[in-house]
Parts: structure tokens; sequence; C-alpha cells
């Protein structure tokens, strides 16, 4: 070949060049990431490029690379989190197909935990993809892998799919001592999500397993199924369940009456009117228990259930405590008698507000005079503040007097309240939702899911109220995203953990 002739090539090849190696826009130009995809060596940052663009025409491009991707499972994974994520149905198929059975524990190698992940995120997506032909790869998934963080997936995403056929499986993991505590929590809460009314007595032991370790799971569970649960709680509520009360008391680091409290606890989550009387009859007995820290403990759950049902046979066991001078059995009293919300006890809530030698113990009160009071109130908080010298009593006045202020505008005006979900104060955000929740309707529904996650706890319970008292199921898959998008948060680990509860019961309840 003559220099002229090589000349010709490099110059075609300089034609060329550009057109092969144009440069796609990071995020955008679907069209350009997809041709990219053919290139090994842009493939996988096509794939990430894809996912943020979340164009759907590229999931028959994805589904293809999926399956050619036998030797690299690292593209499976990320493909496996985007099938996830836009609900690709069609994925279905080829990620059971993608599932290794072969792979062995991560310290086999870098492959081996590559492998792992990828069949971790596979399980997770099919799960979320609802597809019940999932159901038996996964328990064979579930038995089959050497690693914890798959066989959790795997067992989260029976849960998804409400996998009757695993039930048996899964009571069987939950209650293996053998097996790691990580592990059985994830079982118990994936019972909890099929919601088989079967399981009822063991979710009912893990509420006292292992310190009480699967609490959490298991009550949300319970809540999940319901009715069928009431009835065998009571029972163990009243110390007839005899593996319940071996639990406890072969335990020295449990408190007298966790048997008792951590029933009627489930059972106010519940929601039911048919735990009431049950609940009414403990207090009788309890109320004559001689070891005052037992009772207390025991006392403060059952008025909480009662508060949580809002039947009104709890407000005199709730104003009868408030006589118990310490923060927490005042709070939990008071909180009760809002969520009841019968206004005829303010009078009652204000004579208590006057007492107390700590003032923190009687903020709880006021507290709750601003959430249920009317503009009737109003003088006697004014004149409650000119009598105050103490910072937190004057502070926790003053806020009420906002609350009733409020209420002074809106009284019973639907249209007036949601405007004030909006206000720059919490303590008026509050006093909103509360009465909201006890006018009732459809309408304050949309307004109050745009303000649960506000920064002010407070406000986050009084929004549970709305929604509890209103009774439908529309909050629901607002409450799931929000518990997505918190997932793993510290400050409000117990107002979502509540929040579920919350969902759960509406769920089930919900119009």
């Amino acid at each position: 070949m003559n220099w002229r002739s090589i000349v010709a090539i490099l110059f075609v090849s300089l034609l060329l060049l550009p057109a092969c190696q144009k440069k796609c826009k990071q995020g955008e130009d679907v069209d350009c990431w997809l041709d990219a995809l053919k290139d090994p060596e842009l493939a996988e940052k096509a794939i990430d490029n894809l996912k943020q663009i979340g164009d759907k025409k590229a999931e028959p491009a994805l589904i293809e690379v999926f399956n050619e991707s036998t030797k690299k499972p690292k593209y499976r994974e990320k493909i496996a989190e985007i099938f996830k994520k836009w609900g690709t149905k069609s994925a279905v198929k080829p990620m059971l197909s993608g599932i290794d059975w072969t792979v062995g524990p991560d310290k086999d190698g870098r492959k081996a935990k590559r492998t792992n992940r990828a069949n971790q995120k596979i399980a997770s997506a099919l799960g979320s993809l609802g597809d019940k032909s999932a159901a038996a790869p996964l328990m064979r998934l579930m038995k089959a892998t050497k690693e914890a963080n798959v066989r959790r997936s795997a067992i989260r995403a029976l849960g998804k799919l409400k996998a009757n056929e695993a039930v048996d499986e899964l009571l069987r993991l939950s209650e293996d001592t053998s097996t790691h505590k990580i592990i059985r929590m994830n079982a118990i809460f994936a019972l909890g999500e099929i919601g088989d009314p079967k399981t009822v007595d063991s979710l009912i032991l893990s509420l006292y397993r292992d310190k009480a370790f699967f609490f959490f799971q298991a009550g949300l569970g319970l809540v999940r199924i319901g009715e069928p649960a009431i009835e065998p709680l009571v029972k163990t509520m009243n110390g007839k369940n005899s593996e319940a009360k071996r639990l406890t008391e072969e335990n020295m680091e449990i408190l007298a009456g966790a048997l008792e409290s951590n029933a009627a606890k489930i059972l106010g989550d519940i929601g039911s009117e048919k735990a009431v009387e049950p609940l009414l009859a403990m207090v009788e007995k309890v109320g004559k228990w001689e070891a005052e820290t037992n009772r207390l403990l025991v006392m403060t759950r059952l008025i909480n259930a009662l508060g949580t049902i809002g039947d009104k046979r709890g407000l005199k066991i709730a104003l009868e405590y408030l006589k118990e001078e310490l923060w927490d059995v005042r709070t939990i009293c008071a909180n009760t008698i809002n969520n009841i919300s019968d206004r005829s006890v303010v009078p009652e809530l204000l004579k208590f507000a006057s007492t107390g030698d700590h003032p923190k113990t009687r903020a709880p009160l006021i507290e709750a005079i601003g959430n249920l009071g009317t503009d009737k109130v109003l003088p006697a908080l004014k004149k409650l503040l000119d009598s105050q010298k103490d910072v937190t009593v004057q502070k926790a006045v003053k806020a009420s007097i906002k609350r009733i202020e409020a209420y002074s505008q809106c009284k019973q005006d639907v249209n007036c309240w949601i405007g004030k979900l909006a206000d720059k104060q919490p303590e008026v955000r509050e006093k909103a939702a509360y009465e909201l929740g006890r006018i009732g309707g459809d309408q304050a529904i949309e307004p109050l899911i745009k303000i649960m996650n506000d920064n002010s706890e407070n406000v986050r319970f009084a929004v549970m109220f709305a929604f509890d008292k209103i009774g439908s199921k529309k909050p629901v898959a607002a409450i799931e995203a929000l518990m997505k998008k918190e997932k793993g948060s510290t400050r409000f680990k117990v107002i979502n953990f509540n929040y579920q509860l919350l969902s759960a019961r509406l769920s089930r309840t919900g119009k």
C-alpha cells in the first residue's frame, strides 16, 4: 500500500471519528444513550443515565441487555433497580430467569459478591412488581442463598406479594432461635404483610420474645390482621397465654406488667370497640396493684389504648390519673383526653393545669386545653398567663392562646381550617388538623396530606388524628411514600412508627 492510500484511509477515518465518538448529554437524550448501550465501554454509563432520564421507551433495550449480561452481574443489579423504580412488568420473566442459583457466599470473591447483590436487587424488584408467579422462585431463593442480605430481600418480597404459600416457612424462620435476629425480624414483618390469621398466636409471642426485640414488627402485623387478633390478645393480657407468661416471667430484666402492657398497646392500635370492655376490666384490676412503678407503667398503656380507640369511657380514668404529678403520665392522659374529644372536660383540665410541683408536668395539660378547647376558654387562659412566672408554663399558655384565637376565627368552618394548615405557627397548624378531624369529611384529606411531613412532630400527630377520624383509605399511599422517603430518619422515628400503624389500620378499616 503506497503512502497516498494510507493518507486517504486516515482522512476517511478522521471524518468518521466525530460520529463514532459523539458524546451523549448527561441525564438527557435517551436515543443517544440507547445507542451507547451497545458499546461495551459506555454500557454501564448508559444504564445509569437511562435510569436518571426515566423514559420507559428504554425498557425493551434494557431487558435485552439484562438477558445478555450473564457474566456482568453489576449490569443486572443496576437494571433490576430500574425495573423496580419504573414498575416494568415485562421484566418479571427475564428477572426470574436471571436469578443465579449457583452462587456461593460473598467471601468466595468479588464475582460472588456482585452476583449476590444482583440476586438481592432482583428479589426486591420482583416483590415490588407484584407478580404472584415470583412467589415460588423467591421461596427457593430464600432457602438456597448463603447471604443474609439476599435472604432478607427475598423474605420482604414474599411479604409484599402476600404469598400465603410462604407462611409456614416464614413462621419456622421467625421462631427459630438459631436464625439471626434480623432475619427473624424480617420474617415477622413479612408475616404481618401477608396477614394470615393463623399467624396471630406466633405474632403475639413475638411481642415478648428476645426482650421484645420484635415488638414493632409483630405489633404492626397484628394491627394489619385486626379483628382475629383481639380475642387472643385479650387472653394474653389477662394472663391466660401460658407461653407468653413464661417468656416474661423467666426473664429477670423484664418488668412485671409487660405481659399486660404489651397486649394492651396492640389492642389500642387495632382500634376496635370490641377491645374497650376488656381494657376497662384490666384498668380495675391494675388499679389495685401495690407496686406503683408497675401499676403506672401498665395503666398508662391502658389509658393510651382507650384514647387511640377514642371511647369516652376512657375519660374518667384519664382524668383520675392526672393527679399523678409525673410528666409522662400526665402527657399520656392529656393526649387521651384530647383524642376522645369531649370538650366538656376542659374545665377539669384547667384545674389540673394549675397544679404540679414541676412546671413541665403542667405544660401537656395546657397544650391539650388549646387543642381541645373553644373560644370559651380564652379568658381563663389569659388569666392563667397573667398569674404565671415560670417560663415553661408561660410558653405553653401563649401557644394555646394562639390555638384558641384560631378557633375564634374558624369555629366549624372547614375552609377556614384548611387555610390554617398553611399558617406559619406550628401550634395553629396543629389545632387546624385536630379540628378538621373532629369536623370530618373527605374535603380535608388532600390538604392534610400536604402537611403530613411537617417539621413539627405535634403537627404530624394531629394529622394522624384527623386521618383516623375521617376514616378514609386515601392517605395510605401518601403515608407509604413518606415512610419510603424518610426511611432511616432518627428525628421522626417514633412518629413514623405511628404513621405505619395508622396506615395498617386504615388499610383494613378505611372507606
